[in-house]
């Protein structure tokens, strides 16, 4: 089945992405293989490090973080990420639906 690319940040969707192996691809591509500071807290939708650091002290991180050798802070694969926005958003199309929302 084919999906659409869930919106950007800013709430556009890039033209061209209609599959979740695109949208892995260009997310791959804007953030790295490897993500972690800033980024990460923002890719994850948490509004401040404090809350992603909290998070993550409380074990409610939505994927699986990890420490890399000689460098600060937590780190996370951008395909990891991919795969649960990719989720959050069926999630979220599914309870559209249901309550006969428009998607």
């Amino acid at each position: 089945m084919i999906h659409q690319m869930p919106p950007s940040p800013d709430g556009s969707v890039p033209p061209h992405a209609q599959s979740y192996d695109e949208f892995e691809r260009r997310l791959v591509l804007m953030l790295g293989a490897t993500v972690g500071g800033e980024s990460l807290t923002r890719a994850l939708g948490y509004p401040s490090q404090d809350a992603f650091r909290k998070a993550h002290q409380r074990g409610r991180l939505p994927i699986n973080t990890f420490e890399l050798e000689g460098r600060r802070g937590r780190f996370a694969l951008a395909v990891d990420i991919a795969g649960w926005l990719w989720c959050q958003r069926g999630s979220a199309l599914t309870r559209t639906k249901a309550q006969g929302g428009a998607h």
